[in-house]
């Protein structure tokens, strides 16, 4: 009797399975179904990612200035840049989508990380999200972010775009270095990551391949001259990223 009930239960077991997953082979299904759990989700066809560039970016692009505050001392070299982060990783945009919260819009970028240059190593071939302000919002929601009233010929329900720092695209390669985000920050509902130093531990990868951060215009001093240092900066913390992506390249190819 006893062995005849666990017949039973196996039989309703992976007769539910069968439903579920449409399988004339169980064992062979069980197989595939762990081989896919480590396959490496797939790249962005370039028709993909228009799809998704197009529906992301169908708004107006408004471009709004302001300057990055940052808790504690700004890292003055690569290293100490790099050691303030949590995981720096090297991947491709594979999904955009934005959010509110506050009045504010964010975006959660979909990153299907290809390289680790710090941190965890089974996060490689995952994808992660993380949290970029800017994107998507209505008229409404901003002017009630700013305290003014909209004008009588404005839309309210209007979509547009907003761009603190550079929103990337689907398709787009990326090194950043990243910071864990509590749940419920910004309206966040699950595991979550930022750019450590927001624009500053944010590279794309450049049509040379090379990866780089949106650079700024360099600000006037007094003397009616152009202040150079930040790109100086830039150009360093460049150097020290695709260093570091070619020294962890090198490692795996010998």
């Amino acid at each position: 009797m006893l062995i005849s009930a666990i017949a039973v239960l196996l039989l309703g077991g992976f007769t539910t399975y069968y439903v579920n997953n449409k399988a004339n082979n169980i064992t062979h299904e069980k197989m595939i179904s762990k081989v896919k759990k480590s396959i490496s989700p797939k790249k962005l066809s370039k028709s993909e990612a228009k799809k998704i560039n197009d529906e992301f970016y169908n708004h107006k692009i408004i471009k709004t200035g302001g300057e990055s505050c940052f808790v504690g001392e700004y890292p003055s070299t690569f290293s100490k840049l790099i050691n303030k982060s949590e995981l720096v990783v090297v991947g491709e945009v594979v999904g955009l989508k934005s959010h509110v919260s506050g009045n504010f819009p964010y975006t959660t970028v979909s990153l299907r990380i290809d390289n680790v240059l710090r941190g965890d190593s089974k996060k490689l071939h995952r994808t992660i999200p993380i949290e970029i302000m800017g994107g998507n919002i209505t008229r409404k929601e901003d002017a009630a972010a700013h305290n003014f009233k909209l004008s009588d010929d404005t839309n309210p329900n209007e979509i547009i775009t907003l761009e603190f720092t550079r929103l990337p695209k689907a398709g787009e390669k990326m090194a950043v270095g990243l910071t864990k985000v509590p749940k419920g920050v910004n309206g966040t509902h699950g595991k979550s990551w930022s750019a450590t130093y927001v624009e500053k531990s944010t590279f794309f990868q450049d049509f040379d391949g090379k990866y780089r951060r949106e650079s700024e215009v360099p600000p006037t001093t007094d003397k009616d001259t152009r202040d150079l240092s930040g790109q100086k900066e830039d150009e360093l913390m460049n150097n020290g990223m695709n260093d570091l992506i070619n020294k962890s390249q090198y490692k795996k190819t010998n």
